[in-house]
């Protein structure tokens, strides 16, 4: 029976073209090799699995080529393939991490003086070299001094504040960067294509997350992940696998903090343990939402640049930017306490009770719909037809008062979360017999899934049974959101004006040469 090998080995980069995520070491290799600046040592540092051995083997090959020295090797030639193999004499690779005594590199670095058996260059690749004691860096240290001019070294480490300074600055130094999820989920993605197995792209995501940065760890799961998933590589096994837990729970999390929901929180905690999900993962991963609603509400602009989902969106409208740190940092330093929670799941549930205490605020609307009165269930609905945002109430008395003005409404809805957010994107288009009509601009049909939260606050605040409608229809009049908008930008603008005009603001301007700095004028809020 056949026996597969290890994607981590197979898959492991044998030329410069073939790294992922080392560009700025890849280009700098590269023109020292193509401009004939060779140095006698180089030092690669870096996290477990970004490749300082498989960039040290391939710089090794471009020494020895058979087709003279090269930044492309031509990975044919004897030289080229014995690397490779890891079957070449001249290539001498060592584990400082169980070679660490003295005079085990002083009987390595006596070899140094003879010429290499058939390459060009004697390469010794020492591994983890901050391994080494005190006396083995001494005795190497002569070697690097005085090198011969047949031998070229590689040093690679994890650690290198435990390299000497005086090792340090004889090697040409190069940090390897852990690489992106998205970096590593696009080259698992060209992977199984090659191998011709069937997978979905938000399991490589999980995956990209999961191994931290490093490669190896990358690709090792992956071969995990085909085993489990008997050859095909989906979402929810992955998921389940890695114990990670979907986005949607994510979601809900925050829109139950946004709506102040303490049972919501609770029970989604518990559906969560009841899928035997990782605690500490699931901080880890609310976390890092967090920071990514951080990053849009501070630069919208660069939404696309960074990858951000428009799902997030809604999401910057609940808390300001000191609340939102205040988030982050609860679960961060939850998950660093976790250990000493009774258990993960009571550790959990009080991350998000210390959340939600910390962002607890007025709420207008009744966030159980056992409040709604039951005389509103009785109430014959038979009014006419009202047309446009501001609309006079005075015309039929059962019309109710507070939707003579579509925008006054929106306000009241304040504390309602998702549903308030809904309603500040959307115009009214006409009530009639029960039946509220909305519209909204087709590039806010992220809120829709909304809806029906949006008329269950409806309902509380009118005090009756109302049916919803929501059309996706391009802009033609303004909704709260955009007057709200221009109201912000005209108090903005009067803000400036009041302050450009104050004497001692002119004054300074005017004889001591001071500037304005538009960006710290703030208008008054009024309350």
């Amino acid at each position: 029976m056949a026996t597969s090998i290890a994607l981590a080995r197979k898959w492991r980069p044998k030329s410069f073209k073939e790294m992922v995520g080392q560009e700025h070491v890849v280009r700098a290799l590269n023109n020292a090799i193509e401009s004939g600046r060779l140095h006698h040592a180089y030092l690669f540092t870096g996290t477990r699995g970004v490749g300082k051995t498989t960039l040290a083997r391939i710089l090794a090959k471009c020494f020895n080529c058979e087709t003279g020295l090269t930044a492309t090797p031509c990975g044919h030639c004897e030289s080229c393939q014995s690397i490779d193999r890891g079957r070449n004499p001249d290539l001498i690779e060592v584990d400082a991490a169980t070679n660490t005594r003295v005079e085990e590199m002083r009987e390595l670095l006596d070899n140094a003086q003879y010429m290499p058996v058939a390459a060009r260059y004697k390469v010794y690749i020492i591994d983890e070299v901050h391994m080494l004691s005190r006396s083995a860096f001494n005795s190497m240290l002569k070697t690097l001094e005085e090198p011969p001019e047949h031998v070229k070294f590689i040093l690679a480490t994890t650690d290198p504040q435990k390299v000497p300074i005086t090792v340090l600055s004889r090697c040409l130094q190069f940090n390897l960067k852990q690489m992106r999820p998205d970096q590593i989920a696009v080259h698992l993605s060209h992977i199984l294509k090659e191998e011709q197995i069937v997978y979905e792209d938000n399991a490589l995501t999980l995956i990209g997350r999961a191994s931290q940065g490093s490669m190896r760890d990358s690709l090792s799961l992956l071969d995990q992940a085909i085993a489990y998933g008997s050859s095909e590589v989906k979402e929810e096994q992955v998921a389940n696998m890695l114990g990670v837990i979907s986005e949607d729970y994510l979601y809900q999390i925050l829109d139950a903090l946004s709506q102040q929901d303490a049972y919501n929180l609770v029970a989604i905690a518990q559906s969560m343990a009841d899928r035997s999900v990782s605690f500490v993962q699931a901080l880890e991963d609310l976390a890092r939402l967090i920071h990514d609603v951080t990053l849009l509400k501070a630069t919208k602009k660069a939404q696309d640049a960074l990858g951000l989902s428009d799902a997030l969106l809604p999401l910057t409208e609940f808390w300001d930017a000191q609340t939102l740190q205040l988030l982050y940092q609860i679960a961060i330093q939850a998950r660093q306490d976790m250990y000493l929670a009774p258990d993960e799941l009571s550790g959990f549930r009080m991350a998000l009770l210390r959340m939600l205490a910390f962002t607890q605020k007025d709420v207008v609307l009744s966030q159980s719909q056992e409040l709604k009165s039951e005389s509103s269930k009785k109430k014959q609905l038979n009014e006419p037809v009202l047309n446009n945002n501001s609309l006079p109430p005075e015309k039929n008395p059962h019309i109710p008062p507070s939707l003579a003005n579509w925008p006054e409404l929106v306000t009241r809805l304040s504390g309602a979360g998702m549903a308030y957010e809904l309603s500040r994107h959307c115009q009214l288009k006409n009530f009639a017999a029960g039946h509220l009509h909305l519209t909204i601009d087709p590039s806010q049909k992220t809120l829709l899934p909304y809806q029906d939260r949006l008329q269950s606050a409806l309902e509380s605040i009118l005090d009756m049974d109302i049916k919803l409608t929501i059309e996706l229809i391009k802009d033609e009049g303004e909704t709260p959101a955009q007057l709200e908008e221009k109201k912000e930008q005209a108090a903005l603008q009067e803000a400036k004006y009041s302050i450009e005009q104050d004497p001692l603001v002119r004054t300074l301007l005017d004889e001591f040469g001071g500037k304005l700095i538009e960006s710290s004028i703030k208008p008054i809020k009024n309350d």
